[in-house]
């Protein structure tokens, strides 16, 4: 994996999902499947990941809804209604009986407009930094994915390396114990040689059986992020080289972890909000004025029947009908002006906490910093070492094989014992998978360094898949085992 310097890098887009890249991997061919197959499978399918650009789309309008309180705010209503009214008064004198049927409809529009309102500036505020803070966590969460889909896909390839080396090493003491016995059947080893060799043997095959329950747990790990079955991957070529990340000093790296690293621009954004919530609790005891504008409308449409008249003899009473066509409008504009006295001293305790709040959120944002320098140093410092250990590891494999011969040459003239030899195999084994794993974490390390940096991105994934080769075949089984 060939180190960059660091630079400034994007998330392109927050939303992963793009046509594009379904399908990519609609397209994905059915042979072995690369470490750039099982990332835009996951990119689509991992809960995790999904969650997270759900939280991030739904923080992100914590701006809009900061807005909104600056922004004009505009209703209307309208309402109908149909009324029958019956009046009947009789008295002494008078009579009075009459039906009212009345039609009525109404319409009206309202606007209001903060003019001089603090706390809801300071909101539109803190909405911002809400916004920007959801940003920078979901690019926090697809750097993460990008190195859980790495970590699951290299802990297959460093599970299946261990499962080969530790068939082939238990092929190996099984056909030194197969000697041993031919030699002591002939009488040039005594039984103890035979003992000691399938005491080793027994071992081997108790190692070669956990790791290929190892190298199961393994694939069962993607399957977690993908939800998929998978049974073929392609292994990491011989042609991997290891170099020093660039700049070499680790100040470098900590200087631009400080400026880049999302979870430290999630931990100062949320401070920024908190300060701006405090602010507007502060100023809740100012004076607010806001303009008002209205216009109504209203319209009755009816008719009234009945009679009425007064008692007296030989007079008939009246009968009367009317029609009944009301129409009003009117508008209205007002400066209102606002301000608390007295609130039950719920004001004061909503300022006190959200000032707690903000300190809170200051002392997060120290501990972030810190802990970001922290990871830096350390992440550095492992990549270093890694680079280091796979030449070392490398070199200690010929080391080990030459150690072999010499014992396996002293044991045919007698000065080496089987246990000698035994021995000898299972270093020579161990150095393999050594320089196996070391290779692995070498990669796991460079890309937690970068994530701390703030530059891991989909492309380290393509990147490293470049190193990936089809033919070198990882399976679900290994030649010994059976899935």
């Amino acid at each position: 994996m060939k180190s960059t310097k660091p630079a400034q890098r994007t998330v392109k887009s927050p939303l992963l999902a793009s046509a594009a890249l379904i399908a990519a991997v609609i397209a994905a061919p059915c042979g072995a499947e690369s470490l750039q197959d099982i990332y835009e499978i996951a990119v689509i399918q991992d809960p995790v990941i999904a969650a997270a650009r759900a939280t991030y789309r739904a923080d992100s309008e914590a701006r809009n809804q900061g807005r909104a309180g600056l922004l004009p705010q505009i209703s209307a209503s309208a309402s109908y209604s149909d009324s029958t009214n019956e009046v009947s008064d009789l008295s002494s004198f008078f009579v009075q009986d009459n039906e009212t049927k009345t039609d009525s409809k109404s319409y009206a529009i309202n606007l209001s407009q903060a003019l001089f309102d603090l706390p809801a500036w300071y909101s539109f505020q803190r909405g911002k930094d809400l916004t920007d803070s959801a940003k920078a966590q979901f690019a926090a969460d697809q750097q993460n994915l990008i190195l859980r889909v790495s970590e699951a896909y290299f802990n297959v390839l460093r599970a299946f390396d261990n499962t080969e080396t530790r068939d082939a090493e238990q092929r190996a003491i099984q056909r030194q114990l197969e000697q041993t016995r031919e030699r002591y059947e002939v009488g040039l080893v005594p039984i103890t040689d035979v003992h000691e060799a399938r005491a080793v043997f027994d071992e081997a095959a108790v190692n070669s059986l956990e790791s290929r329950g190892a190298l199961r747990i393994a694939f069962e790990q993607l399957q977690v992020l993908t939800g998929r079955r998978h049974q073929v991957l392609a292994g990491l070529g011989a042609q991997f080289t290891a170099s020093a990340p660039q700049p070499a000093e680790s100040d470098g790296w900590v200087d631009f972890s400080l400026d880049n690293n999302f979870r430290l621009k999630v931990a100062m954004l949320t401070k920024q909000a908190a300060g701006n919530k405090a602010k507007a609790q502060k100023y809740q005891h100012l004076p607010k004025l806001s303009l008002s504008m209205g216009y109504q409308k209203s319209n009755s449409e009816g008719i009234q029947n009945g009679v009425s008249g007064v008692v007296l003899p030989g007079v008939p009473l009246t009968a009367s009908s009317r029609d009944i066509d009301r129409d009003s409008n009117g508008s209205s504009v007002q400066l209102n002006l606002s301000m608390p006295i007295y609130s039950g001293g719920i004001l004061h305790s909503q300022r006190r906490q959200s000032a707690h709040r903000a300190d809170f959120a200051q002392q997060n944002l120290i501990a972030a910093r810190r802990n970001t320098i922290q990871s830096a140093r350390s992440a550095h410092q492992s990549v270093m070492t890694n680079a280091a250990r796979v030449d070392a590891r490398q070199q200690s494999i010929v080391s080990a094989q030459s150690a072999l011969k010499a014992t396996q040459a002293g044991y045919e003239v007698g000065t080496r014992n089987i246990v000698d030899v035994l021995v000898a195999q299972q270093a020579v084994y161990r150095a393999r998978r050594n320089f196996a794993n070391t290779r692995y974490d070498y990669i796991l390390s460079m890309m937690r360094l970068k994530q701390v940096a703030g530059q891991l991105s989909p492309d380290d994934i393509y990147q490293l898949n470049a190193w990936l080769q089809p033919e070198l075949v990882v399976k679900r089984s290994s030649i010994m085992g059976s899935s």
